[in-house]
């Protein structure tokens, strides 16, 4: 066998395994931000919800840099009761994402500081709080079960 035919025979199957794994590596699929919101209230509902879009974000996201949002949903208590809130943010970049990660731990800063005297016993929503982006994708989960939220997230986002 000649070496042109043995590399062959040995990257042919690391290269079928590679592109046949399914990973995405992190990227994110393009999804509506609307519809990951709604898998995830499907599963884990927010009581007396409101849902809003890309035009409600900043008056709600203080801190955002809007002019580098494409997209956005999310839900929250409508009466403010409740701290429940989950928001997906599509951004024109992955670096915009990341950087809104700082104005939604403003926000989770501020919402823990208000219910710790409000409602104390809705504290473990905000205390187990996810923010993170994945691709172009900003994400804020503060809800009842936010361990399952993220992997409706995480399954929606990365396809």
């Amino acid at each position: 066998m000649n070496i042109k035919k043995l590399i062959c025979a040995v990257l042919t199957p690391v290269m079928l395994f590679t592109a046949c794994s399914g990973e995405n590596n992190g990227t994110a699929a393009d999804v509506n931000p609307s519809d990951v919101v709604s898998a995830v209230l499907k599963e884990i509902p927010i009581s007396s919800s409101v849902e809003k879009g890309t035009e409600d974000v900043g008056s709600y996201y203080s801190g955002m840099d809007i002019s580098e949002l494409d997209s956005a949903a999310f839900a929250l208590c409508g009466s403010g009761a409740l701290p429940d809130e989950i928001g997906v943010f599509k951004f024109k970049t992955s670096d915009a994402a990341n950087t809104a990660q700082d104005a939604l731990q403003s926000k989770l800063d501020s919402r823990k500081e208000s219910f710790a005297t409000y409602t104390p016993d809705e504290m473990y929503k905000l205390e187990t709080a996810e923010i993170y982006s994945v691709g172009n994708y900003a994400v804020y989960i503060a809800l009842e079960d936010n361990e399952k939220a993220k992997e409706i997230v995480n399954e929606k986002l990365k396809g």
